[in-house]
This record gives structure tokens, C-alpha cells and sequence, in this order.
């Protein structure tokens, strides 16, 4: 009998693990950066203050809910077919909140590891850094920034973007409305 080795494979959560309807607003935004500001290099805020820190918490309470594949997933790890490791940019401060949602939704036993941005690097950074040390077979990411930046990397890693309503016509190779289409794609021959 032939053993099948399992597939290592990178997630994000906001936007790809738990579904959060605020990342609609993330075209938008880009475009405004982009068109009004001028602002051109991939650049994410950093909360510092006590305020900019509470503010950014109760914005990161909108990802509620699984995504569509969580429940795939799991079952992919107990079947040992995916070795899940969840690479969130979520500053240290959000740790509590992503333990209690993981919790929440039994998800917790799912990853390998679960690796949050403690040192507040640039997300796009820290994720291209994780993505190298880790060697994933695949990374699934739901921002369009932090997919693009990665693309010009030459990292030896499938990069997979969560598309939303907003950007769903920006080609890219490897572009899925939700989880479970992409983890279709990883496991299927």
C-alpha cells in the first residue's frame, strides 16, 4: 500500500478561514490609495495607539463565521491529506480574538501551527518571510495587494487568491470565490 503524504499548505484566516464581509471594502480602498493618494508600494496601517489598537479589534470581530471549505478542511486534516498552518498578518494585540473564534467553531485542532504577526511587520513581509521559512506547497490569500506582491517573489509556493465581488474580473492564474474551490484544486489529480 502506497501512502499518500499530506500536502502542506499555508492559510490566511480573515477572508479565507472565517469569512468577513468588511473585506469588500478592500478594492475600494486600494483604488482610492492608488488613484487619490497616489500611493503606489504595497503599505498596510500599523494601530499603535491604545485607540488605533481598539478600533482595529472591533474591526476585526466582523470575520464571524467560517468560510466556505472550513468544514473541507478539517476533514482533509483528519484524513491527513493537508498539513494546515494558518499565516494571519493579525497583529499579537488580536491573538485573544483569534483563539476564541478558532474555539468557537472547532477549528483549533485543525493547523499545525498558527503563526500571527507578533513583531507588527509590513503583512505583506511577514507573510512572504513565513511562506520561505515554512516551504508550503500552497498559500491561500484573500488580498489582492499581498497576492500580487507575492506573485513577483519567485516563491516555490502556489499562491492562491480569494477573490471577492469587488475584484473578481483582476486576472490571476489561481483564483477561487472561496475556500472550497481551492482546496478542489490542491487535492484533486
Amino acid at each position: 500500500m502506497i501512502v499518500q503524504k499530506s500536502i502542506i499548505v499555508g492559510f490566511d484566516f480573515d477572508g479565507v478561514i472565517a469569512y468577513n464581509p468588511a473585506r469588500l471594502a478592500r478594492y475600494p480602498i486600494s483604488v482610492f490609495k492608488q488613484k487619490f493618494l497616489g500611493i503606489q508600494k504595497v503599505s498596510f496601517f500599523v494601530p499603535k495607539s491604545p485607540l488605533e489598537r481598539m478600533l482595529w479589534s472591533l474591526a476585526h470581530e466582523s470575520s464571524m463565521f467560517p468560510a466556505v471549505g472550513a468544514t473541507q478542511l478539517r476533514r482533509l486534516v483528519e484524513e491527513g491529506r493537508i498539513e494546515a498552518h494558518l499565516v494571519t498578518s493579525r497583529f499579537g494585540f488580536l491573538e485573544p480574538n483569534l483563539g476564541r473564534f478558532l474555539k468557537r467553531w472547532g477549528l483549533t485542532d485543525t493547523f499545525a501551527s498558527i503563526t500571527l504577526n507578533q513583531k507588527e511587520e509590513q503583512p505583506h513581509q511577514f507573510k512572504e518571510r513565513i511562506i520561505r521559512s515554512k516551504k508550503f506547497a500552497y498559500y491561500v490569500e484573500d488580498n489582492w495587494d499581498i497576492v500580487s506582491y507575492l506573485a513577483t517573489k519567485k516563491l516555490p509556493t502556489e499562491i492562491h487568491w480569494i477573490y471577492n465581488l469587488f475584484d473578481r474580473n483582476t486576472p490571476y492564474q489561481h483564483k477561487y470565490p472561496y475556500l472550497e474551490k481551492s482546496l478542489q484544486h490542491m487535492i484533486e489529480p
